[in-house]
This record gives structure tokens, C-alpha cells and sequence, in this order.
């Protein structure tokens, strides 16, 4: 079937792809899925396209995918950027690894999948910035997994450059997530008119009947349609039924074909069928190895089935599944056998060897084993996955089945599939015996349970069963942990929590930085000593050490040591980053953000959440997005920005699933809390302060929001019973934050003199703590308490020295409500503008602060580019628009507006 015949009815679709060839040469690129069933026209119009794209003088990269050829990580990849691999040379320093180690040119750590991504779409846009560049991608659903991923990152990100994505996939095949593409064309058949047009274009001298009968059986699909028209009359009789699936209907009118052809010729198709992806030598040596020539493809080509070119390349891909499907398992498994000796790729000869064994063998296990751990290097997971479940599928011994299994696990886990890296742990768990096994599948659901909802994960108290089985004291003391983690983010019971602190307790001796860790989880009066144990994770990173310093900084928190925490959480996020591991920086950056934010640096966690929010959106850490936009959340409301305010609630729900983590909801209730008291409603305010307290760590800190709302609406039990549990934290902890905000909270309930000296001492403590904008806040109330009490002088003091904080930090409300009282007192606020005109925590948004933070710190754009997970064209775009908010035209000038 020519290309023309193939495009009859298409118009409105060829017109569709025009506009978007011309759309995209104006800086607008998109993505385009054509969908439909085999034989439909979906080549058809890719290869109008293509020839269009040709005439333009375009750039275009294809790739092919290939039945059976999606076990090989990154083939397809490859194949799509050869011709520009060469401008990855221009690229930061970090995507250009990725590309690199993928590939096979550089000897790296497997990158982080959106590194590579990242690093894919710079080298596109590196492409796009020279020419307009076509990306045509035939056949998605054939794709390895590796490759489609990045082909559907790719898909909804190429707006502002000159790039055009265009996918075909079958509809009842493929697994592709639709709607990351900006448009789909959904292939239909053909009218009753245009069939009748195309039968009697193919077939002339046949009768009405005749075509009436080849468009019935047809159903309007072009490929049907001509190759029922190639048919002779009597042999329509033999068509396949009307009700068989079109793919059945026309495998089998291609195997008709191929029924004609010499048993020879038989049986060197079916070689060259299961060996699809074998090029000329490995062919021509197969059928050598099974006493066949290529001479014995002669009678296929000359039948129309295809041609012998760098391989057998089969007419169209239904012609290579009929041939495999009609043959015996036998003659299949005969032929995997074949090519397996002759294929020099090891990874595809392991393939193929695997799919000629029958039962149990140990040495193709260890040949996929091997495979695994190869795809694994170059970062393809989810095929290091599956090489795993096949080996695990060879494997005779039980115990060395589970190991196979829950390396399967662990490379899903990696891949971001959590439902079959979930599947795998259960499916190995019965079978697994020994403890290295039985941590590996414990640490692989537990690390999965940190950043999605598990309903049905191990709880602390199973967990704590669990270890109390080891008999290896490290692996004891290390599940031990995870359960005090567990328990902790979770906020269980104090029954469990009493548990594992006896069992820690019992394991002293081993491990004494990490149990220091879980004990201080579980029993916050333990004493914790930060650079100690931060310095036992100075060494390379293993997989759990990221939740395990996570949890250091946690504990640093439930110490009351918010500068620790900081301090850990930098730390983490800085190890994570060099190293590339981006799903665990996206917890580091969440974890500092609401650190920040305590400790108010206001501007700072907005920035930390934001880019938090930004890896786990690209990665699908629901959890980590939701404790991000939970952050937002939070500095929205402070900021008074309403409509912001509200849209991070959503962004949290939306990502935290239907049952949130007891933080995540405790940090969404105390932002509702600070916007209903700056709305004025402080019943609401006081309301949503209380449910906070399902997550002790958060109601520590945001009972401190409670005293106005609580004294304004009558509520003042609220205030005093925060009070009465926040006292012996404070007494425990030293901390002259957590004082300062009792003091506070206690001179705003007091009324008389004595609110004077409370407020004073609250002044103190904050002065010696860490806490900016709480200080401010103190002054604030201090000033107008003063003022209230006609002391002007002492009052303008507190409030000019509370202005500047909020102004910096764009705490709107708390910035009118401290100029209206410096105006009550007889004085007036500073201009709030910066130096070139415009306050930069106003008008930019969290990203551009970030960026134009990092730019006034010299940083290039690619520098920047591999800080912040974007490529580096992006960031340029960034700081244009920053300027052009700002008032500003050059770099030099962003010190100043920024205050750096």
C-alpha cells in the first residue's frame, strides 16, 4: 500500500499536522499522538510529515520501535539522537554525563531518570536552536521502557521550542500515559466513499460486488482494504470471519501468503521474525546455524512480505506476528536458540536464550542476572527489573528465587513503578529465608512507603517483629530504626513507641549513630548530638542513608535544635545532589523548607518547597509533593497571598491521596489557621490551629498562632493547654525560640502590668534565638500593647524594628498591621521598595527567586541548569522574565535587588 492510497479521508488530519509544522517554526512546539489499530494509516501520515519536514530543511531524528526489541534499554534512545549526540558537548556538565553513561561513552553512576530526561530536552533544544527539529517516533508501544519514558517527558515540555514531537501507537496495545501529549489524532476507518474510492483505485477491473464485499469485510481499515483488493475473487470466499479482531483478520490474509512460500522459506521467516531486531551478519549467521541461506528469503521479497536490506525488514509489522504466532512453540523456542549463539549483544543473546528455555536452568538465570545488573549501571531500572523477574523465573532454589525477586523489587522501586515493585516484594516474601533477603524486601517497601500511601505496608509495631527475628545485630538495630521512623511520621501509639525504645535500648553497642537516631524519634527527651552522628553518614551514601539522615534532621527538630536541622538538612540535600540522587533531595528541600520557614527565612522555604514540589511532580513522589505544597501552603498565608494560599491546599490534596500523612495534614491545618486569622475569623483560626494537634512536632510549633484568634473568640483554654505541653519541651530543650513564643503567648493572655515583663523576656529569648520573623511578631504585639497603653516612644521602637523583617520577607498583612500602628503612634514605615523599584519576594515567583539568587552568586545558566533540575535555555527564560519584573537589564544588578 503506497503512502497516497494509505491517506485517503486523512485531509483534516494532514491539515492538523501542516499547522503544526507551522506552528512549531514560530518558537511553539508540541506533541502529536496518532492512535489507532494496525493498518489504520498511522505510518502513512507520520511519512507525509517527515517528507514535509525534509522540504523545510527541518532536523529530524527517528526512532522505531521494534517487537520484541524493548527488553534493551535505551536502544531506542539512542537511535532517536545519533545525529546530534555530537551538541551534548554544549550541555551542563551533569546532563551531559547522563547522556554519556546511557549511552555507554562515559563510565558514571547510573543517573537519576530525570537527570536523563532533563538532559534530553536540552539536547533537543540545543537542536531546535539552529533548526526546527521533527522528533518522529514510530510505534511507541514497542519502545523499551527506558526510552518511551523519556519520549513521554519529552511529550507536554517542548512549548518554546522548535520541536515537534510526533508519536504513532496502537489504541488496544499500548501502555503510554495519553494525555502528556498536547493533541491526539485518533485514526478511525474509512468512509464508505473513500473505501470504495481506494478498492477501485488498487483493484479497477472488478465488479460493484466485488468491491462492495472487499469494503465490507475491510471495516474501512486501508490495509485491509488493499490487501483484500490484492486478492483473487475466488479466494474471498476464504477470508476470515467478520466478527475476528481486524489484527487477527489480517495476520491471517498475510500468513495466506506466506502459506504459498517453500517450507525452506517457511522457516527462514520465522527466524527472521523472532530475530526482528538482528541485523544482516547475526540474520545471515542464524540461518547458517540452522542449515538455511539468505537465498531462502528470495521467494518472501519477491512475494511483496518484505526485503533484505541491513536485516529483514518485514513490510509491516503484522506480517512478523503472523509468521511468529503461526509458528509451533517448538520451531519458536528453536529459533530463540539459534540466534542466541549469533547475537553479539549479550544483553539481547540472554534474551532470546531465556525464551528458548523450558523450566528451570540456573545458567540462563545468571546470563538475565547479569543482564539485570548491566541495565542497572546505565540507569535503564525498569528493564533491569524485568531481566530480574525473568532470572527469578529460571531459578530452581526458593531462597536464590526471593533474592532475584526483590533485586526485581528494589530496581522497580528505583524505576518509580510502585505497584509492580510492590507485587514483587509480596511475591518473594514467602519464599525468602535468608536475612539479607528479608532486609532487602523490608527496606524496598519501607522506602516506597516514605513517598507514596501504602495502606497495607508493614506497620512500626510489624516491623519491630520483624527485627526481633535477626539474628545479625546491624540489621536488628537498622529495622528497628525504619520502625521508629515509621512510628514517628505516622504518630503511633505510645504502647509501640515504649517497644521499639526497649529493644533499641537492648541493642547498645551496635550501630550507636543510628540508634541515637530512633531513640530520639521515639523518646524525645533522649539528648542527641548532631555533627557526631551526621558525621558517621560522611561516606558513600547507601540507598536507606537518605530516609536514616532524613530522620536525623527530624530529630534535631523534636530536640527543639532548628539550627541542627537546618544544618542536616543542608547537608543531605548537598550529598543527594552531588550524587544525583534526586528523589531523595526532593525530601531534603522539603524537610529544610519547613525548617526555614520556622527559623523565618520565609522567602528561603518558599524557594526550598517550590523546587521540592517541581522533582517530585517529575518523579511522582506524592507524598514528598504534598508535605512541599502543604510548605507553600503555609508561607502563602503568611504572605497573605490568598489565591496562592489556596491553590497550594489543592496541589497538597490532590498529591497526598485520600489519606494524608498525620504532618502533612497537621501543616495544612495551621496554614487554613493563619489565613482564617488574617480573613478575621478566628473561631475558624482556632478550629484549624487544634487539628494540628495529630502531628506533636508540627502543634508544637503552630500553638503559637493561637493566643490572638483563642483571646479575640473567648477561646483561651486553647492557649493554655499549648502551653501546659509546650512547658517541658521548652525546659528540655533549652530552646529560646520555643521560650519566647511561651512568653509571647503568655503576655498576650495576661491583663495587667506583668504583660509588660513578659513581653520583654520574650524579646530576649528571641534576640538570642535564630527566629527573625517571630522576633518581629513579638515586637509587633509588644509595640501595640505599648502603644494601647499610650507608651509612643517604646512603641514606634518595637515596630520600626519589626517593619523591616516582614518587608523583607513579603509578610504583607503582618507589614499593613505594623505601619498602621507606627501611623497610630504618630511615625510612618520606610518606602517598601527595593533599590530598582520593586520588592523581589513580591513580584517573583518562588522558581525565578531561586534562579536570580543563584545567577547574583555568578552561577552560569548551565551551572544553575544542574542545580535546579531544568535545562539550560530555561533558565535564561527565567531570568528574562525576572528582569523584566524587576526593572532591571543585567545581572551585576541583581545583588542589589536582592539584598544579597
Amino acid at each position: 500500500m503506497s503512502g497516497q492510497q494509505a491517506l485517503h479521508g486523512r485531509h483534516e488530519h494532514l491539515a492538523e499536522l501542516h499547522r503544526a509544522l507551522d506552528t512549531v517554526q514560530r518558537e511553539q512546539g508540541r506533541s502529536v499522538l496518532i492512535e489507532g489499530e494496525p493498518g489504520i494509516g498511522k505510518s502513512a501520515l507520520l511519512a507525509v510529515v517527515v517528507d514535509q519536514a525534509v522540504e523545510r530543511g527541518w532536523t529530524v531524528l527517528s526512532a522505531q520501535g521494534v517487537r520484541g526489541r524493548s527488553g534493551v534499554g535505551f536502544s531506542a534512545l539512542h537511535q532517536l539522537l545519533r545525529p546530534v549526540l555530537d551538541r551534548a558537548r554544549g550541555l551542563p556538565n551533569r546532563q551531559r554525563q547522563a547522556l554519556e553513561t546511557v549511552f555507554g561513552t562515559f563510565d558514571g553512576v547510573a543517573p537519576e531518570p530525570l537527570i536523563l530526561q532533563i538532559a534530553v530536552l536540552s539536547l533537543v533544544e540545543e537542536a531546535a536552536a539552529s533548526q526546527p527539529v521533527l522528533l518522529a517516533v514510530e510505534d511507541l508501544h514497542w519502545l523499551d521502557r527506558s526510552s518511551a519514558e523519556v519520549v513521554q517527558f519529552l511529550a507536554p515540555r517542548l512549548g518554546g521550542t522548535r520541536a515537534l514531537l510526533l508519536a504513532t501507537a496502537r489504541i488496544v496495545e499500548n501502555e503510554h500515559p495519553r494525555e502528556v501529549f498536547d493533541s491526539r489524532i485518533a485514526l478511525g476507518p474509512l468512509s464508505a466513499e473513500d473505501s470504495l474510492a481506494l478498492v477501485s483505485e488498487h483493484r479497477p477491473e472488478s465488479t460493484p460486488a466485488q468491491r462492495e464485499r472487499i469494503v465490507r469485510e475491510s471495516v474501512g481499515n486501508p490495509l485491509a482494504l488493499t490487501e483484500f483488493s490484492a486478492s483473487q475473487v475466488p479466494s474471498l470466499s476464504a477470508r476470515p470471519a467478520l466478527h475476528m479482531p481486524m489484527t487477527q483478520r489480517l495476520e491471517q490474509a498475510f500468513y495466506s501468503d506466506v502459506l504459498a512460500l517453500s517450507e525452506r522459506t517457511r522457516s527462514a521467516l520465522v527466524i527472521a521474525a523472532t530475530g526482528e531486531d538482528a541485523d544482516a551478519h547475526e540474520l545471515v549467521a542464524a540461518l547458517r546455524g540452522a542449515g538455511l541461506s539468505p537465498k531462502d528469503l528470495t521467494a518472501a521479497e519477491h512475494a511483496g512480505l518484505g526485503r533484505l536490506e541491513n536485516g529483514f525488514r518485514f513490510r509491516h509489522p503484522l506480517v512478523s506476528s503472523a509468521v511468529y504466532d503461526a509458528a509451533d512453540s517448538e520451531t519458536r523456542r528453536a529459533a530463540h536458540s539459534t540466534l542466541a549463539a549469533v547475537v553479539r549483544d549479550r544483553g539481547r543473546a540472554a534474551q532470546h536464550l531465556a525464551a528458548a528455555t523450558i523450566g528451570w536452568d540456573d545458567d540462563v538465570a545468571a546470563r538475565l542476572a547479569e543482564l539485570a545488573r548491566s541495565a542497572d549501571e546505565r540507569g535503564a531500572r525498569t528493564e533491569s527489573s524485568a531481566a530480574w523477574e525473568a532470572a527469578a523465573a529460571l531459578t530452581e532454589a526458593p531462597g536464590a528465587r526471593a533474592e532475584r525477586l526483590a533485586a526485581a523489587a528494589e530496581a522497580a522501586r528505583q524505576a518509580g513503578v510502585v505497584d509492580r515493585s510492590l507485587d514483587l516484594v509480596r511475591r518473594a516474601r514467602p519464599d525468602a529465608s535468608d536475612e539479607a533477603t528479608i532486609l532487602h524486601l523490608e527496606t524496598t517497601e519501607w522506602m516506597l512507603s516514605q513517598t507514596v500511601v501504602i495502606p497495607d505496608a508493614r506497620s512500626a509495631d510489624s516491623l519491630v517483629d520483624v527485627a526481633i527475628t535477626m539474628t545479625d545485630p546491624g540489621s536488628r538495630v537498622e529495622l528497628l530504626v525504619f520502625a521508629a521512623v515509621r512510628w514517628y511520621i505516622l504518630q503511633g501509639s505510645a504502647t509501640v513507641a515504649d517497644r521499639i525504645a526497649e529493644e533499641l535500648a537492648r541493642a547498645e553497642g551496635q550501630n550507636e549513630a543510628l540508634r541515637e537516631i530512633g531513640l530520639v524519634l521515639v523518646q524525645p527527651a533522649t539528648r542527641l548530638d548532631v555533627d557526631r552522628v551526621l558525621e558517621s553518614f560522611s561516606g558513600p551514601l547507601r540507598p536507606v542513608d537518605g530516609i536514616l539522615l532524613n530522620c536525623l534532621a527530624f530529630a534535631a527538630e523534636e530536640a527543639g535544635d532548628l539550627d541542627g536541622a537546618e544544618r542536616v538538612w543542608t547537608a543531605a540535600e548537598n550529598a543527594y545532589h552531588a550524587a544525583g540522587r534526586t528523589g531523595d533531595e526532593a525530601t531534603a528541600l522539603c524537610g529544610r523548607a519547613s525548617v526555614r520557614l520556622l527559623r523565618g527565612d520565609i522567602t528561603g522555604g518558599m524557594t526550598d518547597a517550590a523546587l521540592a514540589l517541581h522533582l517530585s511532580d517529575q518523579m511522582g513522589l506524592g507524598v514528598v509533593g504534598a508535605m512541599a505544597a502543604a510548605v507553600l501552603a503555609r508561607a502563602r498565608a503568611l504572605r497573605g497571598e490568598h489565591e496562592l494560599h489556596l491553590q497550594a491546599l489543592s496541589d497538597a490534596v490532590l498529591r497526598g491521596g485520600p489519606r494524608q500523612f498525620a504532618r502533612v495534614e497537621a501543616t495544612l491545618a495551621w496554614a487554613k489557621g493563619i489565613a482564617a486569622a488574617n480573613d478575621g475569623d478566628d473561631a475558624l483560626a482556632v478550629t484549624e490551629l487544634e487539628k494540628t494537634a495529630v502531628n506533636a512536632p508540627i502543634a508544637l510549633w503552630a500553638g503559637a498562632d493561637l493566643a490572638e484568634p483563642a483571646m479575640r473568640s473567648g477561646r483561651t483554654q486553647a492557649v493554655t493547654a499549648w502551653i501546659d505541653s509546650a512547658q517541658p519541651q521548652a525546659d528540655r530543650t533549652s530552646s529560646d525560640h520555643l521560650r519566647m513564643l511561651l512568653l509571647r503567648s503568655q503576655a498576650l493572655l495576661t491583663d495587667g502590668p506583668g504583660a509588660q515583663e513578659l513581653f520583654e523576656r520574650a524579646v530576649a529569648r528571641g534576640e538570642a534565638a535564630e527566629a527573625a520573623v517571630e522576633l518581629a511578631r513579638t515586637r509587633l504585639h509588644f509595640g501595640e500593647w505599648l502603644r494601647r497603653r499610650r507608651k509612643i516612644l517604646p512603641a514606634r521602637e518595637q515596630l520600626r524594628a519589626s517593619l523591616p523583617v516582614f518587608r523583607a520577607q513579603g509578610l504583607d498583612p503582618l507589614e499593613r498591621r505594623a505601619t498602621m500602628e507606627l501611623r497610630a503612634a504618630g511615625a510612618s514605615g520606610a518606602s517598601g521598595a527595593t533599590a530598582e523599584g520593586n520588592n523581589a519576594a513580591a513580584v517573583l515567583t518562588a522558581q525565578e527567586l531561586q534562579i536570580c539568587g543563584l545567577a547574583a552568586t555568578g552561577m552560569t545558566n548551565k551551572a544553575i541548569a544542574d542545580q535546579v533540575y531544568l535545562s539550560h535555555r530555561t533558565v535564561g527564560a527565567h531570568l528574562h522574565r525576572a528582569f523584566a519584573k524587576l526593572g532591571i537589564s543585567r545581572r551585576t544588578q541583581l545583588v542589589k535587588v536582592l539584598g544579597s
